[in-house]
């Protein structure tokens, strides 16, 4: 039934998406990151951030939107932090090279704080902040896409834009999830404040356009700021002091405003589901391309 999801080879999955990426004319390394992270919102059961982003970043590149030649520039660079110009590339490559220069900072300074202007929307937050908790960070990551757009009654000024936290805890890295578009409370104020951290630490940070400035409500056509933190925190290499006490308060972390998720340490495994909208999306992309998306593919 077309409603149940396909069992399909990551490997082939992936390589089909970077003959698709490159075709567009994206260098191979930063298509291997846009690949990876779709791939692992589609296997984490996050399908709104997942394939089904594909064919908004294909068609983002025909309109122009998103530079697939771009190059990630390093404008600002100091022992705890840095700046970034993404030159409107795809925002999956900036904001992951951001976290990863995060975590490099903090494994020296102690913490990184790592911000990236002039590039498009990366798709889910909680993947880079996932990103920083991998490699033993207590991470955190924010994201400044498209025109304002708050509850009625509300200022302009913020947006309402998603956040992530993630913190290792043994196997697994504990994701929250309170800060995320669908599951926000809407109380008066609250989001008023989210919306002022994010303009802090993006377009602050960056010089770029506060939300209330875009011109455009489409995430592509108004451009992203993207803000990624890493705290490292001797505890995590001392012992396991930091993850007893996550684990002792787990169910207070889950019944907090939200909630928390627990990832598993573990890659993408060879064969994964692939979500009914992640296939259309395949199969659409696959047309406009004309790159076949075959049963080869598929487990």
């Amino acid at each position: 039934m077309a409603s149940e999801p396909t069992t399909v080879s990551r490997e082939a999955l992936q390589a089909w998406m970077l003959k698709v990426l490159q075709r567009k004319g994206m260098f191979a390394a930063d298509a291997e990151l846009v690949a990876a992270r779709l791939i692992e919102a589609e296997h984490r059961g996050r399908g709104e951030y997942g394939l089904a982003l594909l064919a908004d970043i294909v068609n983002a590149m025909d309109l122009g939107d998103i530079d697939p030649r771009a190059r990630t520039l390093t404008v600002l660079d100091l022992p705890a932090s840095a700046i970034l110009d993404g030159s409107t590339g795809a925002g999956q490559v900036g904001a992951t090279k951001a976290m990863q220069a995060a975590v490099l900072k903090a494994q020296t300074a102690g913490v990184g704080l790592v911000v990236v202007k002039n590039s498009q929307p990366c798709g889910d937050v909680r993947l880079y902040a996932e990103l920083a908790a991998q490699s033993g960070c207590i991470g955190f990551c924010t994201t400044n896409t498209g025109k304002a757009t708050l509850p009625a009654g509300e200022a302009p000024v913020f947006g309402v834009h998603p956040q992530a936290w993630a913190v290792p805890a043994g196997d697994e890295v504990l994701v929250s999830l309170q800060f995320l578009h669908e599951r926000e409370p809407q109380v008066s104020g609250y989001a008023g404040e989210r919306g002022l951290l994010s303009l802090v630490l993006t377009a602050g940070l960056t010089g770029s356009r506060t939300p209330c400035l875009k011109k455009k409500a489409s995430p592509y056509g108004a451009g992203a700021e993207h803000c990624c933190l890493a705290i490292h925190a001797e505890v995590l290499q001392a012992g396991d002091a930091l993850p007893a006490v996550v684990t002792e308060t787990w169910q207070r972390m889950q019944s907090s405003v939200g909630g928390w998720e627990g990832v598993a340490k573990r890659p993408v495994p060879e064969q994964m589901a692939l979500s009914p909208q992640g296939r259309t999306a395949v199969e659409d992309v696959a047309q406009s391309v004309r790159i076949p998306w075959t049963t080869e593919a598929q487990g």
